[in-house]
């Protein structure tokens, strides 16, 4: 009797153990990652409308025939549609200086 008791628990905790690892687990929902992109040395990337991307000082953003060198740290700088945004292979600071579109 006693082992006819174990197994039939056995077999509940394995059945249920079952459906609650296929309830969860997330990671790939449908609410986009907020966080801009790091660009690493050498990158260039052309900037979408309501994006923002993360770049190291040195790096340069050019639109509608203007370029713009970005100098400092945690600064913004806001550009277009469409800017093309090239970070120096010599780049070696962090990525903490933000270009973004609106």
């Amino acid at each position: 009797m006693k082992s006819k008791f174990c197994a039939t628990y056995v077999l509940a905790g394995c059945f249920l153990a079952s459906m609650l690892s296929a309830c969860g687990g997330g990671g790939s929902g449908s609410i986009p990652d907020s966080s801009p992109a790091v660009l690493a040395p050498g990158a260039t990337y052309t900037m979408q409308q309501n994006n923002s991307v993360l770049v190291p000082a040195g790096t340069t953003v050019s639109a509608n025939g203007t370029t713009v060198t970005v100098a400092g740290s945690n600064t913004t700088t806001n550009t277009t549609n469409g800017a093309v945004v090239v970070v120096p292979t010599t780049a070696t600071g962090p990525a903490n200086n933000t270009v973004t579109t609106e």
